[in-house]
């Protein structure tokens, strides 16, 4: 059996590094058996790399890469997801979901919701009549920029989207400010570079992993605990982390997929802690 890997060919930016591995096993997480796949909300300044980033992924296996999201846009994509030719849904631009109109958006998020959680089984609109024989479900990763973040986070707390996803932000250092100008300066920073996920005979119904539960322990005190913590505080929520804990432990999962073994080691946890 093939591994299901990231590509390490290719020079990858130490500055994006991590979120780059996060979205490399969000998109895995979609091939690990008996577990919902991961989605995650990206949250950084403007011109941090998060549509270039989002971007070099869009040429892989099962990605549908959409620059405009509408209601009628993702139910005419439920019949691929539901076949397995679309996994998972890339959104470079989170505000093409929230900056419409409150009808439009209250729909719209309903929608994702129930794709990213529970799943579609029917849809019955003016538009729309559709049964499907199983839940319908795929994961999506967006990007906001924090400005944005700041003015619609309540919406997206209050429609309940923030406890279906795995939130994640950065920042760049100084020296990694500098470090880009000297690029910009010097013409080197113009190409893409593509992330090509490699996906061996993992089948529809995706490969079993197993999380020993001393790394599920371990996933909960280092990172579950912290970040319910200070969404809690900033958001003004009282989530418990029971959503958190399974996605961060199905990231896990996705990790060491990733390394093509069927076990959590000790770099798979590591490595969420890091990021």
């Amino acid at each position: 059996m093939k591994e299901l890997a990231i590509n390490r060919g290719k020079k990858i930016m130490i500055r994006v590094r991590p979120l780059r591995e996060l979205i490399a096993m969000a998109i895995a997480s979609s091939y690990v058996k008996n577990e919902k796949a991961v989605s995650v909300l990206i949250v950084a300044k403007p011109e941090s790399g998060k549509t270039t980033v989002l971007s070099s992924f869009a040429n892989n296996n099962g990605i549908a890469y959409l620059t405009d999201v509408t209601y009628s846009g993702i139910v005419n994509l439920l019949g691929d997801i539901d076949k397995g030719k679309i996994r998972t849904i890339l959104i470079p631009d989170m505000l093409k979901v929230i900056g419409r109109k409150e009808t439009s958006v209250e729909n719209l998020i309903t929608l994702l919701n129930g794709l990213i959680e529970e799943g579609i089984k029917s849809i019955a609109t003016y538009h729309h009549h559709l049964i499907f024989d199983n839940f319908v479900r795929c994961n999506i990763i967006a990007a906001i920029t924090s400005t944005e973040w700041f003015m619609k986070k309540a919406t997206l707390a209050a429609t309940g989207f923030l406890s279906r996803v795995v939130p994640f932000s950065y920042n760049y250092s100084y020296e990694d400010v500098e470090a880009i100008f000297r690029e910009i300066i010097e013409g080197r920073a113009n190409n893409i570079i593509f992330e090509k996920i490699k996906i061996g005979r993992v089948g529809k119904a995706g490969r079993d992993v197993i999380l020993p539960a001393d790394m599920g322990e371990r996933l909960k005190k280092n990172v579950v605990e912290k970040a319910i913590d200070r969404l809690n505080r900033n958001l003004g929520l009282e989530l418990y982390g029971f959503r958190l804990q399974k996605n961060i432990q199905t990231l896990a999962k996705a990790s060491a997929l990733l390394r093509g073994d069927d076990t959590v080691r000790e770099e798979d946890v590591k490595k969420l802690e890091y990021i």
